[in-house]
């Protein structure tokens, strides 16, 4: 039987969140989520703020809340570049709830200079942070 692992590395600006080997990656796409086994076709992607999903090698599954970032493969292994990544142990629910109820309430709000956007990317970081940490 063929072995089905490939490598992956998380990495941030700061520092190296995630490396080793796995056999299966979930990812938060600019256009929705997607999945990656060994041998995916090569290619690059971005990503919008979610849950990063990996089984490692011989272990279950893990997940982490990342903010975005981009995702490169060539099917032997996977990149990710994320603007911010946490493991659910790092994440503070009480600080996600409050984000959650903030951004919320800004985007009920009419004014005039509201940053709609911002505060749907604000929302989605805070979800992401509470499904991973399985607060929400």
């Amino acid at each position: 039987m063929d072995n089905p692992e490939f490598s992956l590395d998380v990495v941030t600006l700061k520092r190296t969140i995630f490396s080793g080997t796995v056999e299966s990656v979930t990812a938060p796409g600019s256009l929705g989520y997607f999945g990656i086994l060994k041998g995916h076709t090569s290619f690059v992607s971005s990503l919008q703020p979610g849950v990063l999903t990996f089984v490692p090698s011989r272990g279950e599954k893990k997940t982490m809340a990342i903010s975005g970032g981009f995702l490169s493969t060539d099917g032997r292994g996977v990149i990710v570049l994320a603007d911010a990544a946490e493991s659910p142990e790092e994440i503070d629910t009480e600080r996600a709830r409050a984000s959650q109820d903030r951004a919320q309430k800004r985007l009920t709000e009419s004014s005039p200079d509201l940053d709609r956007a911002r505060a749907k990317v604000s929302l989605a970081r805070a979800l992401a942070r509470l499904k991973t940490a399985g607060a929400s």
